[in-house]
């Protein structure tokens, strides 16, 4: 079954090109199409005597929930380097800005030659794969040469579940290639032993979302002048939204202005490329906008965060935040970033990728969860006219953040296991 998988990998590669081109540009597609094919620049001049430790993180999130672990490994693991590699280019150009590797790459496709390639140039010692980052291919040149690999952060949403597990017979032998499985809960580790994980092989590490730098909660006024925001302005952050739920936003945000209420609004959309669409929708709706990468914001009702990498600092301007891809069936996206600000958090119904963080912030009392549209509005109500409400969750979400921390912890204990292999 791996040939026909791979074979139609190879088949569908052009289109794969093409989807690449759509998302990222035809520019930026060239560039990064050596990385994609497992060539271009090898270790160079970089030499460290352990040698190198590849950590995958897929995208913008992934390099988020690994920044606490890749900052920690040279002083957990001195002597060896840090290659990291992304699927998507935000990813790769975010962990460049944050300097959290001594080199950042675009991840090869997964065909048995792309991955051979730059397992024969890199030749690591480990491999740390960050959440459900798991390709057939790169298990099995993994294995072939015995290179130990972990999987951290690891996650089986219940959407993606069903479908793992009517391919039992094709993950079954490839996930018994994994040395160790960090699993964010117990529901996930056991879906990773139904799938095919060895069951002592994985164990629960926890969620390294929780281990992220907490922010310098002093800062918020400058954050809020930073953005073009007075310190007594009402602000409602609205982050990693989707489309269909910027307009149920923005008609929400028309209905608390038509009513008195001066709400000013951040709307970052999840895909920064989408700027100019939700732009275009603001102004067919008569909402004054102003677009982040401006010099001058001023005064305008919404202002749409069109940079990469801000939207974390963003959540300090908050009075209160709202969590996107949760009000459409898109499975929510990560709450934590507004509740370490101590920002009130609120998120839709479907929270299906976020399910054992958003039950625990609710029953934390931590957050709010809308069921629609009409739901929202009346919750944003109720925070704009009950300050003591809105303290009393906003102090909630950021004791509930701050509480769980230790999974990074855990994982570099994984990783110093399997290190203790021979190489």
């Amino acid at each position: 079954m791996i040939f026909l998988y791979t074979f139609l990998i190879a088949l569908f590669s052009p289109f794969l090109f093409l989807a690449f081109v759509w998302r990222f540009g035809l520019r930026k597609t060239l560039d990064g199409l050596p990385e994609r094919l497992g060539m271009g620049a090898g270790p160079g001049g970089k030499k460290f005597a352990q040698g190198w430790i590849w950590i995958h993180a897929a995208s913008v999130g992934e390099v988020k929930a690994a920044e606490s672990f890749l900052k920690d490994l040279p002083s957990r693991f001195p002597g060896f380097g840090r290659l990291l590699t992304t699927t998507t280019v935000a990813g790769k150009e975010l962990a460049e800005k944050s300097g959290l590797a001594e080199c950042v790459r675009l991840a090869p496709v997964d065909l048995p030659f792309c991955v051979s390639r730059l397992l024969d140039r890199w030749r690591p010692r480990a491999v740390v794969l960050v959440e459900t980052e798991l390709w057939p291919n790169w298990l099995r040149g993994l294995a072939a040469r015995r290179v130990p690999s972990l999987a951290v952060n690891g996650r089986v949403s219940d959407r993606s579940f069903p479908r793992y597990r009517l391919l039992r017979s094709f993950w079954g032998p490839l996930l018994r290639t994994l040395t160790r499985v960090g699993a964010q809960s117990a529901v996930d580790g056991e879906r990773f032993v139904a799938l095919g994980v060895l069951p002592e092989r994985a164990v629960v590490s926890g969620n390294m979302k929780y281990d992220a730098p907490l922010p310098d909660l002093s800062r918020r006024e400058a954050v809020r002048a930073k953005l073009g925001f007075l310190p007594s302005e009402t602000v409602w952050v609205c982050g990693s939204t989707h489309p269909g739920e910027e307009d149920i936003l923005a008609d929400v945000l028309i209905r608390l202005r038509a009513a008195g209420r001066d709400v000013r609004m951040i709307l970052a959309p999840r895909h920064i490329d989408r700027a100019a669409e939700v732009g275009k929708m603001l102004t067919g709706k008569g909402l004054p906008f102003a677009f982040r990468s401006t010099p001058a914001i001023g005064p305008a009702t919404v202002v749409i965060l069109d940079t990469l990498g801000e939207l974390a600092e963003a959540y300090g301007a908050a009075s209160f935040a709202f969590i996107g891809g949760s009000l459409i069936p898109r499975g929510g996206q990560n709450p934590l970033e507004p509740a370490r600000w101590g920002v009130p958090v609120l998120f839709g119904p479907h929270m299906e990728n976020f399910r054992e963080m958003s039950d625990g912030f609710l029953s934390a009392g931590a957050a709010v969860r809308a069921a629609d549209g009409q739901a929202l509005e009346r919750e944003v109500i109720v925070l704009l006219e009950d300050p003591g409400r809105r303290e009393l969750l906003g102090r909630a979400a950021g004791s509930y953040a701050a509480g769980r921390r230790g999974a990074v912890e855990a994982n570099m204990a994984l990783l110093a296991e399997i290190l203790k292999r021979p190489a």
